[in-house]
């Protein structure tokens, strides 16, 4: 897979740093959990990874070219680059402090943080536009990324799917390039929108939920929650190890998607084969599991109103019923003392 080369007149351009480092050095983190080393990525690029930490400068388009480039050929899952852009989050962002700012209204929010892509992340143009309740984000190209750009586009789909779904009651998600995997794969990636390849346009067409304005606060207070514990059990840096690698797959998402097989599937093992290296490690999936559901639900019942059948929901419990038995068994109380003890 070759760069796209470019005309004389648009070396220069090429040339000049147009992304910020914060978004590699993420990039880089997040290969490194399925075993694609940073000096693997950036190996032509002419670019450290520690001095990429501390840089202000950005990485030009150039550079980027060739770092996708890496990305692609070592990527083993086509679903790879949309699971990164799913992790491009209001956190991701920096815009921690926004998501308090704009609590009634979320999306308002997301909209705000589209206008911010379109300045931090210059690849591709977002173009919102709003008719009756439908709202359609389309992509247009800014660059010449050659046979690099279906990996850009997923990944912009898969921010844009994990800054709207939480306000939408239906979401589809249309890419003008082909796959090799079927609807089903695809679904595991983005349950909780409609998929299809081979469309006319890059577009993500979304249909907001009637919110009223103490659910999105409530939807916000939930997210704020969710970021305060993951950074409380923030991984360590420590990529070769197995047990770490699964913790930050539940960290990501603790709820019904959490499951052995499924995590087993994201990393590409089977499940018997993670669950041998897990107990290699001396550590169980069950056990931390719990461990990080057992942090989430406290930070849910400190930090949010949610009723107990919503935390449940969002823990991967069938019921309140559930939730509650287990919570008691973690902490030899029931979510309702633990509520009113605050």
């Amino acid at each position: 897979m070759d760069v796209p080369t470019h005309s004389v007149q648009d070396a220069q351009a090429y040339d000049v740093p147009i992304l910020p480092t914060r978004y590699v050095t993420h990039f880089l983190r997040f290969m490194e959990q399925y075993g694609i080393r940073p000096p693997a990525l950036l190996e032509g690029t002419g670019l450290d990874a520690s001095e990429l930490e501390t840089s202000e400068e950005g990485m030009t388009m150039n550079e980027l070219l060739i770092l996708l480039r890496h990305a692609s050929e070592l990527s083993e899952d086509e679903r790879l680059p949309f699971e990164f852009g799913k992790q491009l989050d209001i956190n991701a962002h920096g815009l921690v402090g926004a998501a308090v700012l704009w609590q009634n209204d979320y999306f308002r929010l997301v909209e705000m943080i589209i206008e911010y892509e379109r300045v931090c992340l210059p690849i591709h143009d977002l173009r919102l536009t709003l008719k009756d309740e439908t709202v359609q984000i389309q992509l247009h190209d800014i660059w010449d990324l050659g046979s690099l750009r279906s990996f850009m586009i997923r990944i912009y789909m898969g921010s844009i799917y994990e800054l709207s779904r939480h306000i939408c009651r239906d979401m589809l998600l249309e890419f003008d390039t082909p796959t090799n995997l079927t609807p089903e794969q695809w679904q595991t990636a983005a349950p909780e929108a409609v998929i299809r390849f081979n469309a006319g346009a890059a577009c993500a067409t979304l249909h907001p939920a009637q919110h009223t304005a103490s659910s999105i606060g409530q939807e916000l207070s939930s997210f704020l929650a969710r970021h305060r514990s993951r950074q409380d059990l923030k991984a360590s840096d420590d990529h070769s190890s197995v047990t770490e690698r699964v913790r930050r797959q539940i960290l990501d998402d603790p709820g019904l998607n959490c499951t052995l097989e499924r995590i087993a599937q994201n990393l590409q093992m089977t499940p018997r084969s993670l669950r041998r290296h897990l107990q290699t490690e001396d550590c169980s999936f069950r056990d931390l599991r719990n461990e990080i559901r057992c942090h989430y639900a406290d930070r849910y019942l400190a930090d949010t109103r949610m009723p107990l059948s919503t935390i449940a929901y969002k823990l991967g419990f069938s019921d309140q019923a559930s939730f509650t038995r287990a919570y008691r068994s973690w902490t030899g109380r029931t979510p309702g003392q633990t509520r009113r003890r605050i």
